[in-house]
């Protein structure tokens, strides 16, 4: 069954653009926005399986997925001096994974996701919409620019900050849960040679870990518990994060004062969304904008494909909007609800509180690379697909 509904995509993330593309398919007339001013380059590491892995098949796209791959072949764990008291490959774990897994940057798969749209499937950047009005038969829309469009529906994948989610269900305090922490990831100068490495420095309350780009540079990511629910205003990021490591060992004071605007810096609370309703008349979300997991999850992006692949397919079934939405949320609900649990019991222990907590970790890193207990790990982080499921 094919439909020709104008369809509205809010977002031209990973989300947005897996929508555009399965919608396109299945015959509708979709149309992307995104609000920065081209493709953005920040990002970090991601662990791809799963419902993204199922998606990316179907697409056509893994075998370029695999040629972007970043090449980490071991995990290091450094000490406050910077000496490496940990070393274990990664390799046992990779194999004992039930599933096929990939390690890429956020942007190499956006790219890749943007490269596989059709030619006629429009992306508008640097585009939001201020105001959205819904009625019996369309919703009319007005972008920042001041002109005003009407379309069958609209779908928000504009993240966990979502403006559409504000704009139809009010504001994002609402929905947000914070799970204790803050994060940063940027890119970093050259000060050593880190190698094909996830090299990680954890001290009590914060961790610090380096891993290679697929270009031949370095990326930082910072995680540390905060009670914050917000962050100060952009322009003042930087001199909070130096405040928080300020007295860290290794190289990274050093590395959080390299930051500059060739950085790609981007900071965030870590915060799952949790609502009761993904849609509303006209309008729904999908991905971070209806059910943040949070990067502690491992799952966003993989379960952001399987989401639009689940909407768009459902749309597909049915001229009738508010069914499809229905059925799609009645799918999705119960594997993010999984995974936001498995997301909160990570998070419990994601970074150590004490220094006998760091001991543990360390024991705990030095041991989880056995074969048996490997394989114990990888069913418990398995990354299974909701296209799988019945």
């Amino acid at each position: 069954m094919q439909h020709t509904r104008r369809i509205l995509i809010v977002g031209g993330g990973i989300a947005g653009l897996t929508l555009g593309y399965w919608l396109k398919h299945h015959g509708e007339q979709p149309t992307i926005i995104e609000q920065a001013a081209q493709r953005r380059d920040e990002g970090y590491g991601i662990d791809f399986s799963g419902s993204g892995w199922d998606v990316a098949q179907r697409m056509g796209i893994l075998t370029e997925l695999e040629g972007r791959q970043i090449q980490v072949e071991s995990m290091v764990l450094k000490n406050s001096q910077g000496q490496t008291i940990v070393k274990q490959p990664l390799a046992p774990l990779r194999e004992a994974l039930p599933h096929p897994m990939l390690h890429l940057m956020r942007p190499e798969l956006e790219t890749v996701l943007a490269d596989a749209l059709p030619s006629d499937l429009p992306v508008h950047y640097a585009t939001t919409i201020v105001r959205l009005e819904q009625y019996v038969e369309y919703v009319e829309v007005r972008f920042n620019g001041g002109r005003v469009e009407q379309f069958d529906l609209v779908i928000g994948a504009d993240g966990i900050h979502s403006q559409t989610r504000q704009l139809v269900f009010g504001p994002e305090s609402q929905f947000a849960q914070p799970l204790g922490y803050t994060f940063a990831t940027f890119k970093i100068p050259k000060l050593a040679d880190y190698g094909a490495n996830a090299t990680m420095l954890i001290e009590p309350q914060r961790q610090a870990t380096i891993y290679p780009d697929r270009r031949g540079g370095f990326l930082m990511m910072l995680a540390y518990r905060s009670q914050q629910t917000q962050l100060p205003a952009p322009d003042q990021r930087k001199a909070m994060l130096q405040t928080e490591y300020r007295k860290a060992g290794w190289l990274v004071p050093q590395l959080i004062d390299s930051i500059n605007h060739e950085s790609a810096f981007y900071c965030d609370v870590i915060s799952q969304i949790r609502m009761p309703r993904w849609s509303h008349g006209r309008v729904a979300l999908v991905a971070d904008a209806a059910h943040c997991l949070t990067l502690i999850s491992g799952q966003g992006a993989a379960t952001a494909m399987g989401g639009a692949y689940v909407l768009a397919e459902e749309l597909a079934k049915t001229a009738d909007h508010q069914a499809a939405f229905q059925a799609y949320e009645q799918r999705m609900r119960p594997f993010v609800d999984r995974k936001q649990a498995g997301a909160r019991r990570v998070g419990l222990t994601f970074v150590p509180r004490t220094r006998l907590g760091v001991q543990l970790t360390r024991l705990m890193m030095r041991a989880a690379f056995s074969p048996r207990l490997a394989r114990s790990i990888g069913k418990r982080i398995g990354f299974d697909s909701v296209l799988a499921m019945v």
